[in-house]
């Protein structure tokens, strides 16, 4: 089995935070996770582990494969683009487009908000990873609904035929037995691309640079798969 590669791509030298556009180790940038978070359109990524803002990476294996197989895929996925916002009366411009990594600007054509996609061919299998987040914050300016990224992303992907990869996701739970969004702590998640958490690099992991570095990625997914609790004998 050939182990995916790690690269840095369409990423500014000069930025180092979690926030940078591009692909940095791998992975795309996080979506925000404080309480000064996009509104309007929000955030999606299939990267960030966060509810609210995951959504599962694509596969595009049952549709063409070979070794080349991103250049096409880019240029389809350029064609959904442009084609879905077409139909929702929005505006869509490429802005970067480097290997592998494809760029875009979102321009809502009900309110006028902007949003940055960011799409991810990763070497050595079918998957894309992306991101779509907005601009911009709410403003009283803003006349009617934005379409939010979360349903963007699902328009381009239901266009380019492409499935979804499921993904374990890495919840650290505060409460035991219950499940809280706004308290429990996430990892990086587990496909068959990437591996499981303990055998990607420190970049997979987000080690560098991620918000979730404190989870330990060998914890169990969630604690409650310890149960029932044996007595030491």
């Amino acid at each position: 089995m050939i182990a995916n590669a790690v690269e840095t791509v369409g990423k500014d030298p000069n930025c180092n935070d979690a926030s940078c556009l591009g692909v940095w180790d791998g992975l795309l940038a996080d979506c925000p996770h404080t309480s000064n978070k996009l509104k309007g359109a929000g955030c999606v990524s299939s990267q960030d582990d966060t509810p609210g803002v995951f959504a599962e990476p694509w596969d595009y294996a049952e549709v063409y494969y070979d070794e080349d197989s991103y250049v096409k895929q880019t240029d389809l996925l350029i064609l959904a683009l442009q084609t879905v916002s077409t139909q929702h009366g929005d505006e869509v411009d490429v802005e970067l487009q480097s290997g592998r990594y494809l760029r875009v600007v979102f321009k809502d054509g009900s309110t006028g908000e902007s949003s940055t996609g960011e799409f991810y061919f990763t070497p050595n299998d079918t998957t894309v990873q992306f991101r779509i987040g907005s601009k911009t914050m709410t403003s009283s300016s803003l006349v009617g609904r934005s379409l939010t990224n979360m349903e963007r992303s699902e328009r381009i992907r239901k266009a380019l035929r492409y499935t979804k990869i499921p993904v374990l996701r890495n919840r650290k739970r505060t409460w035991v037995f219950v499940e809280s969004d706004s308290m429990d702590g996430f990892g990086p998640g587990y496909n068959e691309a990437l591996g499981p958490p303990a055998e990607m690099s420190p970049g997979e992991r987000g080690e560098t640079r991620r918000l979730s570095d404190d989870v330990d990625p060998r914890l169990k997914i969630d604690v409650v798969e310890t149960f029932p609790i044996r007595s030491a004998r």
